[in-house]
C-alpha cells in the first residue's frame, strides 16, 4: 500500500497536473456546453473544475519559492486595476447594456487567469523537456476533431451560425473552436517529424483539415488552415536556405499535396464557409435607410436608434450622450466609406473609436469604460482594440503586452541566431503572431480559456527552445 501511495505521489508533479490541465479542456468545454444548452444553467462543473489545478500550483510556487513579494505584489496590481475598472462600469452601464457587472468580471477573471496561467507554465517548464507539453496538445485535439465527427454522425451538433448552417459539435463557439484546432496545428506539425507520432500526428491534421475547410463554416477555419499549411512549407524553405541544407522533400511535398487536395475538396464538395459568405452576400440589401432611400451602411438595429437619436425620442436612461453621438459618427462614417451594414466588427471598432474618443475622459482611457456597457451589437468583438478601447491603457498593458513582449524577443532571438532555428522555432513564432491576428480579425481569442491555453504552451514552447539553444 505505501508503494502505491508513493508511486502516486512521484506521479502527481507539477509538470504532470499542467499536462492534465491541457487535455481535459476539451472535456471542460463539452461540459460547460451540454450543461448550458441541455440543462439550462448559467453555471457548469467546469466553471469550478478549471481553476483548481492553476490555484493549487500558484499556491504551492508561493510557499515553496523565494518570490512571495513579487506574486502578492502583481496580485494586488491586477485586483486594484479590476476594482476600479468595475466602478467605472457601474457608472457608466446604462439600461441599452449587453450585460452586468458580474459578465464585466468573468471577462476580468479570464484575462486574469490567462496571464496566472502563463506564468505557471513559464515557471515549470523553465527546464524541463517539453515533448510531453506537445504530445498534451496532441491529445486535447484528438478529444476536439474525435468528438465532433462523433456529434455530427450522430446528428447531435450543434450548429456554427443561427441560420443552422456548419457544425461545431458540443461545444460553444464556432470561431473559438476554429481558432484552438488552427493554433494546435502550429504545434502539431512539428511532431510529422518525429517516427513515433508521426501518422498520429498526420492523422489529426487530416480530420482537422477536412472539418476547417468544408464542415465549420467559419473564414477562420477554411483560410486558416490553408495558410498553416503555406506557412509551414515557408518555414521548411526557410530554414534549407538558413542552413544551407537540403530541403525535406517528403515534408514539402506532402504539405504541397495537402493544400491542391484541400482546394479540390471545397472545390467539388463545397464548403460552409462559402455559403455563409454568399448568405451574407445576399441578406445585405435587405436594410434600407429611408433618410437616403438607399441601401443601409449599418445594421437594422443601429438603424432604428440612429432615426431615435435623430428625433430625439431616446432617453438618457437608455443611452449616454456620447454613446449617442458616437452611433451618428458611426452612420456619417459608414456611408462615407460605404461600410456593409452586416461587417459588424467594422461597425463595431469605428464606434468604440469615436466613443472614447467623444467620452474624453482620462480615467476610463486609463482603466476602461467597460466592455459590456456597450448596446449588444457594438460589443467589440475585436480583442486587441477591446483591451485598449474598453479596458483602456492599463487593461491593454496588464493582459496583452506580457504576450507581445515575449512575441518580440523571441523575433529578435530569432533573427539573431538565424543559423540556430528550426522549422519548429519558425511555426512556433509564426503561431504566435497568428494568435494576435486571430484576436484582432476575429475576436474571442484570449477570453476562451481553452484558446488561451494553446497560446500560452505556443509562447512557453519558444521561450524553451530560447533558453535551450542559449546553454
Amino acid at each position: 500500500m505505501k508503494k502505491v501511495l508513493r508511486k502516486i505521489k512521484e506521479k502527481i508533479t507539477i509538470e504532470n497536473l499542467l499536462y492534465l490541465f491541457i487535455i481535459i479542456s476539451p472535456i471542460l468545454d463539452m461540459t460547460s456546453f451540454i450543461f448550458r444548452n441541455i440543462f439550462n444553467t448559467k453555471l457548469s462543473p467546469s466553471t469550478f473544475i478549471r481553476p483548481i489545478i492553476p490555484i493549487c500550483i500558484i499556491m504551492y510556487i508561493f510557499f515553496k519559492d523565494k518570490i512571495k513579494l513579487k506574486l502578492v505584489a502583481i496580485a494586488s496590481i491586477y485586483t486594484i486595476y479590476g476594482l476600479v475598472h468595475l466602478v467605472i462600469f457601474n457608472m457608466v452601464k446604462t439600461s441599452s447594456s449587453y450585460s452586468g457587472i458580474t459578465h464585466e468580471l468573468q471577462y476580468l477573471v479570464n484575462y486574469s487567469f490567462m496571464i496566472l496561467n502563463l506564468f505557471i507554465y513559464m515557471y515549470a517548464f523553465k527546464k524541463n523537456n517539453t515533448k510531453k507539453l506537445k504530445l498534451s496538445v496532441l491529445v486535447a485535439t484528438t478529444i476536439y476533431i474525435v468528438s465532433i465527427y462523433i456529434a455530427i454522425i450522430t446528428k447531435t451538433s450543434s450548429s456554427t451560425y443561427i441560420e443552422k448552417m456548419g457544425y461545431k459539435g458540443w461545444f460553444e463557439s464556432g470561431n473559438s473552436i476554429s481558432a484552438i484546432l488552427i493554433l494546435s496545428m502550429f504545434i502539431i506539425l512539428s511532431l510529422i517529424k518525429e517516427k513515433k507520432y508521426r501518422y498520429w500526428a498526420i492523422a489529426v491534421i487530416v480530420l482537422v483539415g477536412i472539418y476547417l475547410t468544408t464542415l465549420i463554416g467559419t473564414r477562420v477555419g477554411l483560410f486558416g488552415f490553408v495558410l498553416t499549411l503555406f506557412l509551414y512549407v515557408a518555414a521548411e524553405i526557410f530554414v534549407a536556405i538558413i542552413h544551407k541544407a537540403k530541403l525535406n522533400k517528403k515534408v514539402l511535398i506532402g504539405s504541397m499535396c495537402a493544400i491542391i487536395v484541400v482546394v479540390v475538396i471545397v472545390g467539388i464538395v463545397g464548403s460552409t464557409t462559402l455559403q455563409r459568405r454568399k448568405h451574407l452576400a445576399d441578406i445585405e440589401g435587405n436594410i434600407i435607410d429611408e433618410t437616403n432611400d438607399e441601401k443601409s451602411h449599418i445594421s437594422g438595429s443601429l438603424l432604428e436608434i440612429k432615426e431615435k437619436i435623430d428625433k430625439k425620442e431616446l432617453e438618457d436612461e437608455y443611452m449616454s450622450e456620447a454613446s449617442k453621438k458616437s452611433i451618428l459618427d458611426l452612420y456619417n462614417f459608414a456611408n462615407k466609406h460605404n461600410v456593409v451594414n452586416n461587417d459588424m466588427r467594422t461597425q463595431q471598432l469605428v464606434y468604440n473609436f469615436y466613443l472614447v474618443k467623444n467620452q474624453a475622459n482620462p480615467l476610463y482611457m486609463l482603466f476602461g469604460n467597460g466592455y459590456m456597457a456597450n448596446y449588444r451589437e457594438l460589443v467589440l468583438e475585436m480583442e486587441i482594440p477591446a483591451f485598449l478601447f474598453n479596458f483602456g491603457i492599463i487593461g491593454l498593458t496588464l493582459y496583452f503586452i506580457p504576450l507581445l513582449g515575449i512575441a518580440c524577443y523571441i523575433t529578435l532571438v530569432g533573427l539573431k541566431n538565424k543559423d540556430k532555428i528550426d522549422t519548429e522555432y519558425v511555426m512556433l513564432l509564426f503561431g504566435l503572431w497568428f494568435s494576435f491576428a486571430l484576436a484582432f480579425l476575429s475576436g474571442y481569442t484570449f477570453f476562451n480559456m481553452s484558446t488561451s491555453m494553446v497560446i500560452i504552451v505556443i509562447a512557453t514552447l519558444l521561450v524553451n527552445k530560447v533558453k535551450q539553444e542559449q546553454q
